[in-house]
């Protein structure tokens, strides 16, 4: 067996209150890339379900951004590494990479000759280089700052400029080649959160905490003026990022107020708002923006991106996804669960071709989703959260209930009526159903209880403890009664159950990595189990094929196998799936694997 990427549908833009986020395009206007956890995502402006990611930065990543070319991608860390990749062939070469700052790297800006590369953003002893892409050889000094750098632009014709902006208060103008301080420009009174020359050339405008908008000429650095100082409906606060139109006629700017506005810049006046919300929360805050010819699109700091039109007076169009690690996932009749480390909670629909890859948002829990479970049919989800609340989802998506466990989750699974078990992390074991907690003691161990899982055809619960065995039993209202073998095997607590859909196969992982399937079928005592072992470390999932021969596994190893019980030697091995590791897979179809992990991101495999 092989396997081929079918699909990547990407975690959404890395953001943090108070920062702007870099959103920027290919030549052609139809693609962007954005910065996520330790990742770049390349992504269509036309379709967002289409995307691409890269993994060679060992730090989170800031920011990226094309060559005019569009042969090349620079992109930063939180560590001041820049590293120049190929954008074209699929392949991803590096090309080279450099420290040009100690600090994070805030923003990157190429020449017009994508030859030279200017890295700005926090350090000691500077906040900014100018060097050649391929060579690193020093081509100017980035100087005029006594603060963090927010902001870079460069003059793409000649003659060369660049301009910057800072914390300080200022923007600084450079001329070039070798780029040299120019003079200081210092009409905004607060911090100045982006600057950005027009496609053409013939200005840059700036932004900043003030809710300005400045205009500069673009060879000189000369004030032009204020764009439209008497406005009458301005931002309201700090103002994050701008971004020209393609004609260079318009200039649109995201601010913290929840709105997008757009100005004519020839005209001097605001011609258009688009308001995220009637009452904006902290979450619609916009903080990055691009217009291109394909899509002129912001971002909220909720990771949001919206679709925005100059003839509509809100988004007309919301994309979300996670931006923190997925910690929990559960699949039922095709509609994916996935629950993350902030708490919010997504509904992937694979019922119909139109839907899938696009990710809504069922819920913000408010706490780190750790456990998911849901009922075969699909139509009740139970979402085991770290505030010690179990939430309980109907087939709508919609909550249905909210019950207090006392404490965090390790693990939850739901039998056919909905009733939840939960193994908590104060070694309680309890049963909810009708919205009543019971708790249960087993009655043949005293160690705590770590996996769940309800066999599908015969309702037995398989519950994995820290002893490292398994354990399987009957659930009456407020016991548990044994109920088959016991399996051993295990080195290590357990931590991962799954029955296969026939209910012969039971799939038991643990800590090290090791995954026992053992047949717990009526005669199968006898047998050994198929001993699975490629993992090298925790086993977070598993997940059975419907023919009940083939199981997928999901690890901390970042790898994801596809096991057979016929040839349990010669698995599929799917390396370097997740950043960061795999947190839960599952089989939506015979010859497809789903997998979502720590990079927030969910892939389709064919297998």
């Amino acid at each position: 067996m092989s396997y081929t990427k079918k699909a990547f549908y990407a975690p959404a833009p890395t953001t943090e209150r108070g920062h702007s986020v870099r959103l920027t395009a290919d030549p052609s206007g139809t693609q962007f890339v954005y910065a996520s956890g330790k990742t770049i995502i390349v992504r269509s402006l036309t379709d967002l379900r289409q995307a691409t990611e890269y993994t060679g930065h060992a730090h989170a990543t800031t920011m990226a951004r094309f060559s005019p070319s569009g042969y090349y991608v620079a992109s930063g860390d939180v560590q001041g590494n820049v590293r120049i990749w190929d954008a074209v062939g699929g392949e991803q070469r590096l090309k080279s990479e450099f420290r040009p700052i100690s600090g994070r790297v805030n923003d990157i800006a190429w020449d017009g000759e994508s030859q030279r590369v200017m890295a700005v953003g926090a350090g000691s002893g500077r906040f900014g280089h100018v060097f050649l892409f391929d060579s690193g050889n020093t081509v100017g000094s980035v100087e005029g700052h006594a603060a963090a750098i927010n902001a870079c632009t460069m003059r793409q014709q000649r003659p060369l400029r660049a301009a910057t902006c800072s914390d300080d208060g200022t923007c600084v103008f450079y001329t070039g080649a070798p780029y040299r301080l120019n003079r200081v420009l210092s009409e905004h009174t607060g911090f100045v959160h982006d600057v950005r020359y027009a496609p053409s050339d013939e200005y840059f405008a700036s932004v900043g905490a003030d809710g300005r908008l400045f205009l500069y000429d673009g060879q000189t650095g000369d004030l032009v003026r204020q764009v439209a100082a008497s406005a009458e409906d301005p931002h309201k606060g700090s103002v994050f990022a701008l971004a020209w139109s393609p004609d260079s006629r318009h200039v649109a700017t995201a601010g913290g107020d929840g709105t997008c506005k757009i100005w004519d810049v020839a005209g001097d006046k605001l011609v258009h708002t688009v308001r995220m919300a009637d009452a904006p929360a902290p979450e619609h805050q916009q903080v990055g923006i691009l217009w291109t010819s394909a899509a002129l699109v912001s971002l909220s700091l909720s990771g949001d991106i919206n679709e925005l039109s100059m003839q509509e007076a809100k988004p007309v169009r919301v994309v979300t996804g996670h931006q923190r690690p997925v910690t929990a996932a559960t699949m039922g009749q095709q509609r994916l669960y996935t629950g993350s480390y902030d708490g919010k909670v997504c509904l992937w629909d694979w019922t119909a071709e139109e839907s899938r890859g696009v990710a809504k948002r069922v819920m913000d829990a408010g706490a780190q989703v750790d456990a998911a479970a849901a009922v075969a049919a699909g139509d009740q989800v139970a979402l085991a959260c770290m505030d010690g609340a179990l939430r309980f989802l109907g087939g709508d998506a919609a909550a249905t209930q909210t019950v207090s466990l006392g404490a965090g989750a390790r693990a939850v699974a739901l039998d056919k009526q909905g009733t939840a078990v939960v193994a908590l992390t104060n070694d309680t074991l309890v049963v909810v159903r009708q919205g009543q907690r019971t708790v249960l003691t087993p009655p043949d161990t005293t160690s705590p209880a770590s996996a769940l899982a309800f066999c599908p055809a015969t309702n037995v619960l398989a519950v994995g403890f820290l002893d490292t065995l398994v354990r399987m039993y009957t659930l009456d209202a407020s016991s548990l009664a044994p109920a088959g073998r016991v399996i051993s095997g295990h080195t290590r607590e357990i931590t991962a159950l799954a029955f296969s859909p026939d209910g012969r196969w039971l799939a038991s992982g643990d800590a090290q990595g090791k995954i026992l399937a053992s047949d717990v079928s009526p005669g199968g005592a006898a047998q050994p189990a198929v001993r699975w072992g490629k993992h090298t470390a925790r086993v977070y999932g598993v997940a059975w094929a419907p023919d009940s021969q083939h199981a997928a596994s999901a690890s901390l190893d970042g790898h994801v196998f596809v096991w057979s019980t016929q040839t349990p030697t010669r698995p599929v091995d799917i390396p370097a799936a997740h950043v960061g590791g795999v947190r839960a897979v599952f089989f939506p179809q015979p010859d497809t694997v789903v997998s979502t992990g720590a990079d927030g991101g969910v892939k389709v495999w064919g297998v």
